[in-house]
């Protein structure tokens, strides 16, 4: 097959080499092994980032066409055609056009398509975003109505196309309005990844884990709140916080830390910043004994698949794809999102009840073995074949 694939997380040409940040990176990667030929549409970042960009993609069969610098979703939207129409027209002798969504350029790929038939690989909801927004300032109000927009577009476009969806309530959201509809898993988990440990809490402390994007709908107040609770009965645990903030400045990080020092746990709340896919983030779950992502809503998180591959028991929230996957006290512990104490006793239930947390653990493991980088790529692969 030979393929073409877009989203809008923006990459970096250097020395012949494209960087990326590493969970698109891996996906390429896993991707362009599995056809052959694959053909990048992307946008190249403003500025290089070390700690963004921080993974180079080594297949040899792929073919970049920039679509210029990275620019605001709005002007993406606006100005489509400039950034699409003649570009488009470079990809020739593609099977297909694989766009990730929801993006801003997605209402308008079929447009300027030719012979390039497009298929969606639907990885989230834009409604779900906004039904969690509290707009406070005119900007806000834009954004949530710029949000609404697009989904209305985009829903009108896959009237007539192909969609493959990442989860099961994404499949009951577009299956009565798409052409046809497939689901698969996404997952940055490479199958040489995956560590069997039989149980955690094996050591001198007990160190909780977050890992993703540093953003206040991940449930964070609600992760630090409990934290605060349990140090008071638990002198040896820890709480370590790993990834980025879509912001230089860091002004959730700021927040969270001004919250510990006033509690004056800063020797015992550790945020690392971000660490790169492979041995450094597997290393952050390896030291840890419990992960923890509480948030307001998601798809389904790929770290709760890195979590699970490192042999970490997993409390989660039922929101998204989550309940899908998860089964309660199965291979995770499910909690309610915006609950303190549900953290808390979740916590505490799994230091207290050894066989439940034993059995979590190698469900957990079972479960993640079949829901790898390589598996799910190939799968998707020969869905994409199936629709030509």
């Amino acid at each position: 097959m030979e393929l073409a694939f877009y989203y809008h997380t923006p990459v970096v040409l250097q020395q012949g080499k494209i960087l990326a940040p590493g969970y698109i990176g891996v996906f390429i990667d896993a991707l362009a092994s599995e056809v052959d030929s694959l053909t990048l549409l992307m946008h190249e970042s403003i500025q290089y980032q070390p700690m963004i960009e921080d993974y180079t993609i080594k297949a040899s069969n792929i073919r970049f066409i920039s679509l210029g610098k990275n620019t605001p979703a709005w002007y993406r939207h606006v100005f489509h055609r400039q950034i699409l129409k003649n570009k488009m027209k470079q990809i020739i002798n593609v099977d297909l056009l694989l766009v990730r969504s929801p993006t801003p350029l997605a209402p308008f790929f079929k447009s300027y398509a030719g012979n390039c038939k497009p298929v969606f690989l639907i990885v989230g909801d834009y409604l779900e975003s906004v039904k969690q927004m509290t707009p406070t300032t005119l900007r806000d109000k834009l954004i949530k109505r710029y949000l609404q927009w697009n989904d209305a577009l985009f829903r009108k476009q896959i009237r007539t196309t192909d969609i493959i969806v990442n989860s099961p309530k994404l499949f009951t959201t577009y299956q009565a309005i798409c052409k046809s509809i497939q689901q698969i898993k996404t997952t940055t988990l490479s199958a040489s990844h995956i560590v069997e440990r039989k149980d955690v809490c094996q050591g001198a402390s007990i160190e909780l884990l977050y890992t993703g994007r540093i953003d206040l709908v991940k449930g964070l107040h609600e992760l630090l709140d409990a934290f605060f609770i349990l140090a008071e009965k638990y002198p040896n645990m820890n709480l370590n916080f790993v990834g980025w903030e879509d912001f230089s400045h860091k002004p959730i990080e700021n927040e969270l830390k001004q919250k510990v020092k006033a509690k004056n746990l800063e020797h015992r709340v550790v945020f690392h910043g971000k660490k790169s896919i492979g041995v450094e983030l597997n290393a952050m779950y390896q030291q840890a004994d419990f992960y923890i992502i509480p948030s307001y809503h998601e798809g389904f998180p790929r770290t709760i698949w890195e979590a699970m591959a490192n042999g970490l028991p997993v409390i989660a929230t039922t929101v998204g794809a989550i309940p899908a996957y998860l089964t309660h006290r199965e291979n995770a512990i499910l909690i309610e999102p915006k609950q303190v104490t549900d953290i808390v006793d979740a916590v505490e239930l799994l230091l207290q009840d050894v066989p439940l947390r034993q059995r979590i653990i190698q469900n957990a493991f079972e479960l993640v073995k079949e829901n790898t980088l390589e598996k799910q790529t190939k799968l998707l692969v020969e869905k994409l074949e199936s629709l030509l």
